[in-house]
């Protein structure tokens, strides 16, 4: 009796923990019960992607890596061809300062004057101021003669003696005013020579002539207007030259080694020397009396010496010896 009532009580005691679990299992299972309907209250469907969209998504997503990918390998392309472009520039660099370099080189011998160009260039100047000087000197002449009818002036390599008392149609000897005119232009070209030839009567200093600069020949032409015919007219300009040279150079007619043909050139010239033109050289026009006046005239005209070389160019007054001899040599080469 003992044992039914003791085993009972273990039976209900079992019972009531097993009743404890089950109302346990309850209570879990309606807390799950309550967070899914929470979570399921939270639930919007309006976050769910369709396929197709996600799809389209992922197509333009790879296309747009594959555009970058192909914009990625043009910047490669474009940054290869800037270095390029950037060597061609630096090429192109260099070869223009080349260019300038030769350039600033080419200006620099355009600036150191030509040899021979700045001989030539004081020859000029020499030649003009001599020329200005016997102008200068035969006015002064012809204002204290008083000689009316005759005009001297300055005409480039030329002293030029021209006018109504110089020759009359036909004449071919200068006479009178004129003839005294001349001469005394002879004077003057006599003290004018020695500094600029070679010879007997050469005298070349750098005191009176600093440049060397020196005379090849001063040309005594006659010249005509057009009255007569071509053939008279050379033959008169020639007479006219010849009285005019004789006027000058008064010795010439008589003597074996007359003063002024003691002048001469590197070549061992006199410097003097006669040409005739005719009425091939006009000055003015011949339908009128003062056209033809004027034609009728001398021209005293110098030419002066160009070095064939550099080394032809004197340095010194000593060197023009030298420069003489080689140009004597040179001449009697065949």
């Amino acid at each position: 009796m003992r044992f039914a009532t003791r085993r009972r009580r273990e039976e209900e005691e079992a019972e009531s923990a097993f009743v404890s679990m089950t109302d346990m299992t309850v209570s879990f299972l309606f807390i799950v019960m309550i967070l899914l309907a929470f979570f399921a209250s939270q639930y919007n469907d309006k976050e769910v992607v369709p396929r197709p969209v996600h799809e389209t998504v992922v197509q333009e997503r790879d296309s747009a890596r594959q555009d970058v990918e192909r914009l990625l390998l043009s910047i490669a392309r474009l940054q290869a061809q800037i270095e390029d472009l950037k060597q061609t520039v630096a090429t192109k660099d260099a070869r223009i300062a080349e260019l300038e370099r030769q350039l600033a080189e080419a200006l620099e011998k355009l600036k150191q004057r030509d040899p021979l160009e700045a001989y030539s260039a004081r020859s000029t100047k020499a030649r003009h101021e001599m020329i200005e000087r016997l102008a200068s000197a035969v006015k002064e002449d012809i204002a204290r003669e008083k000689i009316e009818g005759l005009d001297v002036s300055a005409q480039g390599d030329a002293l030029r003696f021209q006018g109504s008392g110089l020759f009359a149609s036909g004449q071919g000897g200068l006479s009178g005013n004129s003839l005294r005119i001349i001469r005394l232009l002879g004077a003057h070209l006599e003290g004018q020579l020695p500094c600029f030839t070679v010879g007997p009567r050469g005298a070349i200093a750098a005191s009176c002539n600093p440049d060397l600069v020196l005379i090849e020949t001063v040309q005594v032409e006659g010249h005509t207007d057009a009255d007569a015919s071509q053939a008279s007219n050379l033959t008169l300009s020639m007479l006219r030259a010849t009285s005019a040279f004789n006027a000058i150079a008064p010795d010439a007619a008589q003597d074996d080694a007359p003063p002024m043909l003691a002048f001469q050139n590197l070549l061992g010239q006199p410097v003097l020397a006669v040409a005739g033109y005719g009425e091939m050289r006009p000055i003015g026009p011949n339908d009128s009396p003062e056209g033809k006046a004027a034609n009728r005239r001398i021209d005293l005209r110098f030419i002066m010496y160009v070095p064939p070389g550099r080394d032809l160019i004197p340095q010194t007054v000593a060197d023009i010896g030298r420069i003489s001899t080689e140009l004597q040599r040179r001449r009697g080469q065949p």
